[in-house]
Formats: C-alpha cells, structure tokens, sequence
C-alpha cells in the first residue's frame, strides 16, 4: 500500500508541533484557526491526546504532556546516544562557524540544536525546530541522499508542481553529494543562507543526522573548504561521542 499522508494523521500533528511551539500554551479556538477545521473536530482528537498523555490542559489551554518526551526517550536514535550540545560546541571552535543538526522528520528536516553566531535566518528555524523541505537544504539534502533510492524518490514525489525545480536541482546534485559526502545550499533558502552539511553516522555506519556549517555570505567563497573541514571534523569528534566507528 503506498505510503500517502492521512487527513486525521496530519491533524494530530498539526496540534503536536503548535502546541510544541507556543510556551504559553494554545487554545482549542487557536488550534482550530492554525488547523483551518472546526472547533468540534479539533476538540475530539484534543480530547484523545490528553487522555493518552501527549497533551495536557491548564486554564483551557493546551500544553505538551509527557507522551512525546517517553517516545523520543525509547526510540530516537538521536537521543539513545547522547548526542551531547558540547559535540556541537567543538566542532563551532575547529570550523569557527555556526554548526548545527538536523534530523529527517516524516518528509522535512527538523533542525534539534545549534553552536556558535546567531543568524536571523537559521538559527531562528533551530531555535523553533521548524520543519524545512528535504532537497533545498544543505542538511536535507544530506539525509534524502543517504536514504534508499525507493524512499528517497517516494519522498522527492510528495514536493508539490511548484517545487519541482528544487526537486530537479537536487536530482542533479545527487551524484556529487553521495560521492563528496557533503551537500550544498549556497543562498537557496534564505539570501544569507550559505551552508554545507555531511552525514552524521552511528557506530554501525547508518546516518541518524546531517551537521551543517554556515557561513556568512561574505565568506560564502570559502564554502567548499569548510566542508572538507567539517567532514574530517565530524568524523574525528564525532569517535569521540560513539559515532562514525565504522567509516
């Protein structure tokens, strides 16, 4: 059965990630706006998820319970190895740029942390965890080459008509990125957004994340040699956090 998305599915996760988003929690009328359903709807599947844990309510407003927290605990990868902020710290001190991490979250990428200069442009989308297309960013395009070639052309199928130049572009840097192990975004999804990104690997040699290096536009020329220096990087620092043995 082909994997497609799910009205009901797309609705609980809508609520998730704006509940996760707002520290001051979201009203039912509030997530019915973000939602563009009605109010009787949006309540049910409230309803639902505050009786299995994964939202709580304080004063009529919604909050994350400890549902999500648990499930990331047992099964991200991420998480079961420690993926320590001080790994992003040493490598921000080699590269001396900013460095984050991205991870692939149904079919975007989600940055979860980040070292180094704030930027208005990425730090902002680390900072809320926003999702971000796969094959325009330099992160995303690490994770989608490094998927099999039937997941990958089954998630580059979901972009919309608009988006089919990106998905084009991305094809034809495809080759490069899976033989370089670095990906490029030189100023695609944001105008001061140069970035490169080369796969984080586990002890077994499977990619659980992309780290990104971005600079600023005006060392944009230096892009190239960042990536060589973050790729060397990542796998030296990385050993010593229980990553990469096996590359």
């Amino acid at each position: 059965m082909p994997v497609r998305p799910h009205r009901t599915v797309d609705r609980v996760i809508g609520i998730l990630e704006a509940v996760a988003l707002s520290p001051q929690g979201v009203t039912l009328a509030e997530l019915a706006a973000a939602l563009d359903a009605a109010k009787s709807s949006v309540q049910e599947l409230t309803n639902g998820l505050l009786a299995c844990g994964y939202l709580i309510e304080d004063d009529r407003r919604f909050h994350l319970g400890p549902g999500p927290f648990i499930l990331a605990a047992r099964a991200n990868k991420l998480a079961a190895l420690s993926l320590d902020h001080q790994f992003l710290a040493e490598l921000n001190k080699v590269l001396r740029c900013t460095v984050l991490v991205g991870v692939r979250v149904g079919d975007a990428l989600v940055y979860t942390d980040h070292a180094g200069q704030e930027s208005p442009g990425l730090t902002f989308v680390a900072r809320t965890h926003a999702r971000r297309p796969l094959y325009t960013t330099a992160a995303g395009k690490t994770l989608l080459a490094n998927v099999p070639d039937e997941e990958m052309y089954r998630l580059l199928e979901l972009a919309s008509a608009g988006q089919a130049g990106e998905v084009r572009q991305f094809l034809a840097e495809l080759p490069e990125i899976r033989s370089s192990r670095l990906a490029f975004n030189r100023g695609v999804t944001f105008k001061d957004a140069f970035a490169v990104a080369t796969p984080l690997l586990a002890s077994d040699g499977s990619p659980i994340a992309a780290i990104s290096a971005a600079v600023e536009p005006a060392e944009a020329d230096r892009l190239d040699d960042v990536g060589e220096e973050l790729k060397k990087a990542v796998v030296v620092i990385g050993r010593q956090y229980g990553f990469n043995r096996a590359s």
